[in-house]
């Protein structure tokens, strides 16, 4: 029986100017011929029944009729379109859909550009028949106000931006799953590699135990009882008033039971969602990869840098590109009510997002959107996913695409101590630092006892001047360092500072 992988359909976008792999499965020995436009190619079969062939690069355009043949069989897709492929990654945050998100509703009703398509990667967490009926009902969509509902928020404004600037479809290939720990998307291969990883698989494998599938399977069942209670709560007042805010919700309905029971079967297993997900979809050809996930992997910040580099290694070997590009969206701020009310700030928040900048600094073809003012108070999925879409865009546009549009936002570069204030110097100020707000907040001094304390600040054309009656010989500064605070520095083009500190580096 002739078959192609599930996330070959019609309406697909595959990528312009790259050589583009199709492949599925036939009888041992048969051949099957590929044909798009005016190129054929032909491969037999393996004894596995398996096949592939590489079709060669396109330039943007369509649509056109992509046929595979075999034996008396025929598979026919129609209304293929070559132009910009991105697959959109992460956990909950880059899973919130479209009608989720603020405005919503009238972002929905404004969708339609069929230039812009999705496939949404089907959420199953075991290779089953369920798994197999979900694939097989799959298929990319053109958005529309009748689909785009279903698109990651932050992905479907990526791909507007990105559209309207190449002037090519852009297609996006959603794979998230809420909760989702960096662990989750990578093999179990990858993972032993590094202490790490081997911490991950031990961990977990000790919250399981020895559960079998079928207690697993209880649990999960009084689980999903207990959160579909929890959500028809939160739905009846949503209805009651659409613009209640999660901080209301959290008192009126409880907070969201959370985590889920631990299982062999679970999505949340290392290595799982890798296996039933990314590799469903690899190699299908892209331009890069856009990543919004760390939430889940907060408490393990100190080892977030070396999971996020093998993360890129793992995607960008399984996609046989060691230099695709990479696009993080870097964690916004965030603390829960209880937090706030004791006074707790672990900083946790802070020391991830600064593994994602230095990544984004340190491995090739990597990106970062800064988001540090970004985030809501007592809600983990701040509903403005437009400005994240958008800055993930723009690192796009001048990183990938060359386009000479300012993507970043102003970064320290040089501190001088001048008596008991310090100088701070910034690049990528866009040709001048401005502020949000009255006053400039998120600065903070510390002496040789290492205490910290909020720092004054004015900012210049290129500089911001600290200093703190309390800090008479400063010797670190830090800037947005904390879970959730201000962060009201930018520069000209309206992009935010990247938080940092300088504890670990000399002052000169």
């Amino acid at each position: 029986m002739l078959t192609k992988a599930a996330v070959f359909s019609d309406h697909m976008v595959l990528q312009r100017r790259r050589a583009i792999p199709v492949w599925g499965g036939a009888e041992p020995g048969e051949t099957v011929t590929v044909s798009l436009s005016a190129a054929a190619v032909s491969r037999t079969a393996d004894a596995d029944g398996s096949w592939r062939v590489l079709l060669p690069a396109q330039e943007a355009g369509g649509p056109y009729t992509l046929t595979i043949r075999g034996g008396r069989e025929a598979i026919v897709l129609h209304d293929v379109l070559v132009g910009e492929v991105w697959l959109a990654g992460g956990q909950s945050n880059m899973e919130m859909a479209l009608r989720d998100c603020k405005n919503g509703k009238r972002e929905v009703a404004a969708s339609d550009c069929p230039q812009v398509r999705f496939y949404n990667v089907p959420k199953r967490a075991v290779l089953d028949a369920e798994q197999a009926r979900m694939e097989a009902e799959s298929c990319w969509q053109p958005c529309s106000p009748a689909t785009s509902g279903d698109m990651s928020a932050v992905a479907y404004f990526f791909a507007r931006r990105v559209a309207e600037s190449q002037g090519v479809p852009v297609g996006v290939i959603d794979c998230y799953w809420g909760g989702a720990s960096i662990s989750c998307w990578m093999s179990r291969e990858q993972l032993e590699k590094s202490r790490a990883g081997q911490t991950y698989i031990e961990d977990y494998a000790a919250l399981v135990g020895g559960k079998t599938d079928e207690e697993y399977q209880r649990e999960m069942d009084a689980y999903n009882a207990e959160w579909e209670a929890w959500d028809a709560r939160v739905q009846a007042r949503r209805a009651q008033d659409p613009h209640v805010t999660w901080e209301t919700l959290n008192q009126e309905c409880g907070v969201c039971p959370w985590p889920q029971p631990a299982g062999n079967q679970s999505p949340f297993r290392p290595a799982g969602l890798y296996a039933c997900m990314v590799r469903r979809v690899a190699p299908y050809a892209l331009r890069g990869f856009l990543y919004y996930q760390g939430e889940e992997d907060e408490a393990r910040h100190a080892d977030y840098g070396a999971m996020l580099h093998a993360l890129i290694d793992q995607w960008r070997g399984d996609w046989g590109d060691c230099e695709l590009p990479f696009l993080l969206a870097q964690l916004p701020m965030y603390c829960s009510r209880e937090e706030y009310a004791a006074h707790q700030d672990s900083k946790h928040w802070a020391a991830l997002r600064d593994w994602q900048w230095k990544i984004s600094r340190t491995v090739q073809n990597t990106g970062i959107a800064i988001l540090a003012d970004c985030g809501e108070f007592d809600n983990i999925h701040p509903l403005d996913k437009k400005t994240v879409g958008l800055r993930l865009a723009l690192q796009a546009l001048a990183k990938v695409y060359g386009e000479p549009v300012v993507a970043d936002g102003p970064r320290l570069r040089a501190v001088q101590r001048e008596g008991s204030r310090l100088s701070l110097r910034f690049a990528d100020t866009a040709g001048q630092l401005t502020v949000k707000g009255d006053t400039l907040e998120g600065f903070e001094l510390a002496g040789a006892d290492g205490a910290y304390h909020p720092a004054r600040a004015e900012a210049g054309t290129d500089s911001v001047t600290v200093w703190s009656d309390e800090v008479p010989a400063p010797e670190t500064v830090r800037y947005a360092w904390t879970n959730y605070g201000p962060a009201g520095l930018y520069n000209a083009a309206g992009l935010p500072a990247v938080p940092f500190r300088t504890d670990r580096q000399p002052i000169s």
